[in-house]
């Protein structure tokens, strides 16, 4: 029996979390949750169905968000090894102490 109610605070606890810009509370709502989010299936009445296309939505947002900060943070690695060869190029830098 699919639960709607769980699904209802799933919604609420990930949206919140996304609205807050909370990347780590965002990886652990899905990961504790993955096995119930791939279980979502649609229904009988529309009115679950539109609380699961919510679900949907803002499952969809945090995943967007995730990547944004992965791109973002891949983004700073890539000009922080492009600084420290730049910084190696001079003489003095490879032999101080």
């Amino acid at each position: 029996m699919f639960d709607m109610s769980h699904l209802t605070e799933l919604s609420a606890a990930l949206e919140q979390s996304v609205i807050d810009k909370d990347v780590e509370k965002i990886q652990l709502l899905c990961e504790e949750n993955d096995e119930f989010i791939r279980s979502i299936k649609p229904l009988s009445t529309s009115k679950d169905n539109e609380r699961i296309k919510h679900f949907i939505l803002v499952h969809q947002s945090a995943i967007q968000f995730i990547r944004d900060v992965h791109t973002e943070m891949q983004k700073q690695l890539y000009q922080t090894n492009k600084t420290r060869k730049s910084v190696n190029k001079y003489k003095g830098v490879k032999n101080a102490k």
